[in-house]
């Protein structure tokens, strides 16, 4: 049997991929819950790295999302740059009117997320899902609903 040995370095994923309607990466994403340091923006920054490397690909747009804040950040494959940062449950009280008062688990939050990106592209839910006039505003709402 022939095994090929790993470099055993871990390589970071996605959470949450969106992906426009020609089938490009538009964003990619860590969502963490958990009560531990961590820097996952250089998490994000090593899948965006990854991309541009190994599959040619600059990624445009990376979020971070945390029981406290989401962050927005764009990437012209070589800076990753923050655009746009907010409290969490300025947006996921829309999808759960108990999310402030309640311990948020990452699957949970994952979900969340998504349904809110969702939102932001098909209007699902709501005709103004929360954030979007200020993701409109670094063009992230416009490239998202060219992806639905």
């Amino acid at each position: 049997m022939d095994v090929e040995k790993l470099s055993g370095k871990t390589i970071e994923v996605s959470d949450i991929t969106g992906w426009n309607k020609n089938g490009q990466k538009l964003l990619v994403s860590k969502i963490r819950a958990r009560d531990i340091q961590e820097d996952i923006k250089s998490k994000v920054e090593e899948i965006l790295n990854f991309e541009h490397e190994h599959n040619q690909v600059i990624v445009p747009y990376a979020m971070t999302a945390t029981p406290e804040n989401i962050n927005f950040f764009k990437w012209d494959g070589k800076n990753l740059e923050t655009v746009y940062t907010f409290p969490t449950h300025e947006v996921m009280s829309e999808y759960d009117s108990e999310f402030a008062n309640k311990r948020i688990s990452e699957f949970y939050l994952q979900t969340l997320v998504e349904s809110w990106l969702r939102d932001l592209a098909y209007n699902w839910k709501t005709d103004n899902p929360p954030k979007s006039q200020e993701l409109k505003q670094i063009d992230f709402v416009e490239k998202l609903a060219d992806a639905a």
